[in-house]
């Protein structure tokens, strides 16, 4: 009798202490799960470089990063603008020249030479001589048909006689060149231009 009033109490203790871990294991929370990873916190003094989600893929723009651009060259004559200046016309050289004298006369000085009114290809020549002084040329103006003679140093409006030649028996090789000097407008600035005219007697240069 005493035997199973031991044994029916330990199998009491048993039960109750089966019950209690049921209990226990009941009553226990739920371990929660890892959290997500937040993103990095960002800082100026600890910044380590761009974050994943800021990265995006690289796209091609169809140029070449490494081609260099050559910006190609636009030609001299296209960027300048140029245009030939013309002369006054003879009223106003001639006035031009009655004010030289004017001044000249003033000054008590040498008087310019009247064949200074007349452009080189204003000029005809009709002749050439020679003296003790050398060689000389007669040229006539074609505006004003008035005759002059010439050595060479003369002044015309836009040039200078620069040499005269001819033997004197031969009127054949008679020759008179003139230094002639033009104008052209480059980009808003005048530029000399000169050439050399040839004229014999008889040319109509």
């Amino acid at each position: 009798m005493k035997a199973k009033t031991i044994k029916g109490i330990t199998l009491q203790i048993l039960f109750v202490l089966t019950m209690g871990v049921i209990v226990s294991a009941q009553d226990k929370p739920a371990q929660k799960a890892d959290p997500a990873p937040q993103p990095q916190q960002v800082t100026g003094k600890e910044y380590l470089g761009p974050t994943a989600d800021s990265i995006r893929p690289y796209r091609s723009s169809g140029r070449d990063p490494f081609k260099r651009n050559v910006k190609p060259k636009t030609p001299a004559g296209k960027m300048q603008q140029t245009r030939m200046l013309g002369y006054p016309t003879l009223d106003v050289r001639r006035a031009e020249f009655r004010q030289k004298v004017e001044q000249a006369r003033a000054r008590d000085g040498a008087e310019p030479d009247p064949v200074s009114q007349y452009l080189v290809a204003e000029l005809d020549i009709t002749g050439v001589f020679r003296d003790d002084r050398g060689f000389g040329a007669f040229v006539r103006a074609q505006p004003t048909g008035t005759m002059f003679f010439v050595r060479t140093g003369a002044k015309v409006y836009n040039g200078e006689v620069t040499r005269i030649g001819g033997d004197g028996a031969d009127t054949g090789g008679a020759r008179v060149m003139f230094r002639e000097v033009s104008y052209k407008e480059v980009n808003g600035k005048q530029a000399p231009l000169e050439r050399m005219v040839t004229k014999t007697p008889g040319d109509k240069k």
